[in-house]
């Protein structure tokens, strides 16, 4: 009966084993999984973001682009005094001013173009 139990034992401890590195593997390919799939949703989220911020951009420029388009198909009625004729003049020259950069404050701020070199992606 001794010897019996031992057998037993040292079955339990194999299946034991066997059972725990069977375990371990599938722990290893759960996190493994787990990030990978916290990467793809953080790439997700960046490019998300990026069309967002293009779509944006594509009114921000279209908007300009109608501003710039209108003094040319709605001609400016003539002028009766000197006074209004410098007011049409500052108007002008701020929207050639908003063509190179962004206006506050009577101060120009120069619009700095930049092109991300790493969210470019390869198709």
């Amino acid at each position: 009966m001794g010897q019996s139990q031992f057998v037993e034992e040292a079955s339990f401890k194999l299946k034991h084993q066997s059972l725990l590195q069977d375990f371990l593997e599938l722990q290893k390919e759960f996190v493994s999984k787990k990030k990978k799939l916290q990467m793809t949703k953080l790439k997700r989220d960046v490019l998300s973001a990026e069309v967002r911020f293009l779509r944006q951009r594509h009114r921000h420029l279209m908007a300009i682009k109608s501003l710039n388009l209108q003094p040319e198909q709605d001609p400016i009625p003539p002028q009766k005094s000197s006074m209004q004729n410098e007011g049409v003049g500052k108007l002008l020259r701020a929207e050639k001013k908003l063509k190179n950069g962004i206006i506050t404050e009577k101060r120009v701020k120069k619009k700095i173009s930049w092109q991300d070199h790493s969210t470019v992606m390869k198709v």
